[in-house]
């Protein structure tokens, strides 16, 4: 996805941002040509202050998408995930766990899994990043209860995983 928009977008670097950040909230371009979370509407001034650019940069983007059939099926089509519950975990009694590694490995999330399966843990919330959007791709997951600290070196024995953080 990431690399169809850059391809897209090479001639126009501030179009480009302004369609990374669409992509990274998860926003939506509607067919009234405004831009969408769910079902709410964004103010496009605001997103073009977000961006660093001029309000004039949004709507060229919106039309660019739109005229182009591969980046309008992708941006009329984006939902929003729902609230990463990350910086809430500790008041609900929750655990946190941030994985960063390869992108690359497959199996990652099944060991993952199984570790904390081991432990007696569910994952109450999992979310990772696009490889092509992170330069570190990470995987923040959210446990039913705090993750004991001796977890931390069982996370680390898993192949592609090279920093492992429990909060």
């Amino acid at each position: 996805m990431w690399k169809i928009t850059e391809e897209k977008f090479n001639k126009y670097p501030s179009q480009l941002k302004v369609a990374k950040k669409i992509l990274e909230l998860g926003l939506c371009i509607g067919k009234d040509k405004k831009i969408y979370c769910g079902d709410v509407e964004i103010n496009l001034s605001s997103l073009a202050r977000s961006v660093g650019i001029d309000r004039r940069v949004i709507n060229s983007t919106i039309d660019t998408i739109l005229k182009d059939d591969e980046l309008k099926q992708i941006f009329t089509n984006i939902e929003p995930s729902g609230p990463l519950l990350k910086n809430i975990a500790s008041i609900l009694n929750l655990g946190v766990i941030e994985l960063e590694g390869s992108g690359e490995k497959y199996g990652i999330l099944g060991k993952i899994a199984m570790v904390l399966s081991d432990a007696k843990l569910s994952i109450r919330q999992l979310y990772a990043s696009d490889p092509e959007l992170s330069q570190v791709p990470k995987i923040t997951i959210i446990t039913n209860r705090p993750v004991p600290g001796n977890l931390l070196q069982e996370l680390l024995k898993i192949d592609g995983i090279s920093k492992v953080s429990i909060y």
